[in-house]
């Protein structure tokens, strides 16, 4: 079964910065909801930012992606981890800040 992480922020937030505020994020948002039973599932698991949120900082996406890197690898994202923002733009740009 797919599982979907819909992430949460302070009411009227519109942006997204800092390492520290992305690794946090990460951890208090999606690692524990990656059980080991959803990593050894073939299923996808897609990542919701709000619709409220416009912008995300590479500094945020650096802090946040590295934690999810370090919990699910490269490969684990390729085949299995989709983002969902506000527009395809801004999804776009998650992915190639990743690389």
């Amino acid at each position: 079964m797919a599982k979907t992480i819909n992430l949460s922020f302070a009411p009227n937030t519109y942006g997204l910065a800092g390492v520290s505020k992305g690794k946090e994020t990460f951890k208090t948002q999606v690692e524990p909801l990656i059980t080991p039973e959803v990593l050894n599932s073939p299923d996808p698991i897609t990542i919701q930012f709000p619709d409220s949120i416009v912008i995300i900082g590479i500094s945020f996406w650096d802090g946040f992606s590295e934690e999810l890197i370090n919990k699910v690898g490269y490969d684990g994202i390729a085949k299995r981890v989709h983002f969902g923002t506000s527009s395809d733009r801004l999804t776009q740009e998650l992915y190639d800040y990743m690389i």
